[in-house]
């Protein structure tokens, strides 16, 4: 949850990094993302991994004090927007302007939140250079989940 002010205690994700959490939603995204194309699941492991490692490196060159585990650890968490709009999708797949709707809400919803932990106090006025990157990564896992 991207908001604070619910009472969830967000930075236990960013503290305690795990890799069996993440990588269970990454799993779970695959498997909802195989309806006919069976080889996606392979190209979203490897965009998790891989687009992890730039947004580690790009934080880290704008002076982030964040691991590589935090990192894949906060991606592979913040996959769980979009997981919850692919059921909304089915639904209401058939109107293109609502899905498009649906479809940014979750985007969006997944990238600030990933960027608002991986942001520390330490660079918070160069949070939209970090938010770009994640956007674009969550808008191929969402390509990669339609079959675009």
């Amino acid at each position: 949850m991207p908001m604070p002010s619910l009472g969830f205690n967000r930075q236990v994700v960013r503290d305690n990094p795990d890799f069996w959490g993440p990588l269970a939603v990454v799993l779970f995204f695959s498997m909802i993302s195989l309806y006919g194309q069976f080889k996606v699941v392979s190209w979203i492991i490897t965009i998790w991994i891989f687009g992890s490692l730039t947004i580690f490196l790009l934080a880290r060159v704008l002076g982030g004090e964040v691991a590589y585990g935090q990192v894949l650890g906060v991606i592979g968490y913040s996959l769980l927007p979009l997981i919850v709009i692919a059921p909304v999708l089915l639904v209401v797949g058939s109107f293109e302007v609502v899905s498009t709707l649906i479809k940014l809400f979750g985007v969006f919803w997944a990238a600030y939140s990933a960027a608002s932990l991986l942001v520390g106090e330490e660079f918070k006025t160069k949070k939209p250079l970090l938010i770009y990157p994640i956007f674009l990564l969550y808008i191929y896992f969402l390509s990669l989940y339609t079959g675009v």
